[in-house]
């Protein structure tokens, strides 16, 4: 399997409306490269996300804490065999991820807590320990779903990402079925703008989104997806 990939990168996220959406997929699409896998127009990506009994993570993020970790596991439907197991880091305005191959029958390991099986791979070991993370404090929490269209340019590493129906499930896990019992975690209506780069975003891109009057918000998939938690549980 792979070694471990590390990014570090600025980040801002946007709410966007359904008309918005489309306006910004359109010109997104005239002044950027699209992701290769927009297949043709997006592609569907799915996560576990690992928590401590504590819930750690999700008061950090929910609490707006500057530094703060997310562990999860994604997958790119319909492929089911190329699975990532991620550590992403928020270090104040600066996002660091660790990324690792690894493979569907460690995945299942790590989702039914047999972390000794899954630890036989020593580069998971490797890349827990060196984030700091105790995995056998962890369980799966949520898991969410949606689709993805993508632009880039290569100068700076820009990419630019539109999120739309966004789903997610806190009773089931099955990272691996072809037709998961999922629910929206916003109105049908509401996507996501993500902006991300490294240095600095060029000002005729910017321009471009400003003219659409965003406000940058700590939006986070992650959070929204647990509102069965936060609504009943918290």
């Amino acid at each position: 399997m792979s070694g471990d990939l590390r990014v570090k990168r600025v980040e801002e996220k946007y709410p966007i409306s359904f008309w918005q959406y489309a306006e910004l997929y359109a010109a997104l699409s005239a002044m950027l490269i699209p992701d290769k896998h927009n297949d043709p127009d997006s592609y569907m990506i799915r996560s576990v996300y690992f928590d401590d009994y504590s819930e750690t993570a999700y008061y950090d993020k929910v609490s707006g804490e500057k530094e703060r970790y997310k562990l999860r596991l994604r997958i790119y439907p319909p492929d089911f065999e190329t699975v990532k197991l991620e550590v992403k880091e928020k270090r104040g305005g600066y996002q660091q991820k660790h990324s690792l191959l690894i493979s569907r029958h460690e995945a299942e390991a790590l989702i039914n807590k047999d972390y000794d099986i899954a630890l036989q791979n020593k580069a998971i070991e490797e890349m827990l320990l060196k984030c700091g993370i105790a995995i056998h404090s962890k369980r799966p929490v949520v898991m969410n779903q949606y689709r993805r269209s993508a632009f880039m340019h290569p100068i700076n590493n820009i990419r630019i990402t539109l999120d739309r129906d966004i789903l997610s499930s806190e009773t089931s896990f099955d990272l691996f079925s072809e037709s998961p019992v999922l629910f929206p975690v916003t109105d049908y209506y509401e996507a996501l703008l993500e902006v991300k780069y490294d240095n600095f975003l060029f000002k005729w891109i910017s321009d471009i989104l400003d003219t659409y009057g965003l406000d940058m918000e700590a939006y986070s998939k992650y959070a929204l997806s647990r509102r069965l938690f936060d609504n009943y549980i918290s």
